[in-house]
């Protein structure tokens, strides 16, 4: 079963999007596996709607383990599995915090593993930032998503002000890698996602 992963900056909206796309897909109540920085496993059975309260947060790094959920994606005339897998958030330099850089580290290890790759940026924070926005590791991570083949960068936050501007540096600085907008606000780009995603199944 190929494992497909989102990856990106904190807070960029990436568990927030791991949920929504489950809740897209029919999914109501979800078995989630957990695994912290230390490695120990965890399987709850919850609701998305409960998950989505105890999982989101907008402060920095609120995500420190590693969740994985499986769902089913229709393909054509059938029906794939694959593992969705939501990562800590990862950044340039080495963090102070011993918790954060293992959960960054974990982030890694799951992305050297990930057959298909999601990397996600904030449309409204690149447009205040501009290029300074685009860190060092987003560069590194597009160069190795590139090589592996399935690969695409998620645009989020498409329901935000001036985001479309946002969109536009993005699309500039990585011309040759397909690039979806998404809002997990209104669900824009989902079902590009979705036909992506089958695609590399």
């Amino acid at each position: 079963m190929k494992t497909c992963i989102i990856i990106g900056n904190p807070n960029v909206g990436k568990t927030s999007f791991f949920l929504s796309l489950a809740e897209y897909l029919g999914v109501n109540r979800c078995e989630v596996e957990i695994t912290d920085i230390y490695g120990k496993v965890l399987v709850k059975n919850i609701s998305v709607n409960f998950a989505r309260k105890y999982l989101v947060s907008t402060s920095p790094f609120k995500t420190r383990n590693v969740y994985k959920m499986k769902l089913t994606i229709p393909v054509y005339k059938s029906y794939e599995q694959l593992i969705l897998v939501d990562t800590a958030g990862v950044t340039d330099g080495i963090n102070e915090v011993e918790e954060i850089r293992k959960s960054m580290a974990q982030s890694l290890k799951e992305l050297s593993q990930a057959k298909i790759i999601l990397h996600m940026f904030d449309a409204q924070y690149i447009y205040y930032k501009k290029e300074a926005g685009i860190s060092e590791i987003d560069y590194q991570i597009k160069e190795f998503g590139s090589q592996q083949g399935c690969y695409c960068i998620l645009v989020n936050k498409m329901d935000k002000d001036n985001s479309q501007k946002g969109l536009d540096i993005i699309r500039d600085k990585f011309k040759e890698n397909y690039i979806i907008p998404i809002s997990t606000v209104d669900r824009t780009g989902f079902k590009e996602v979705k036909a992506f995603v089958g695609r590399n199944l």
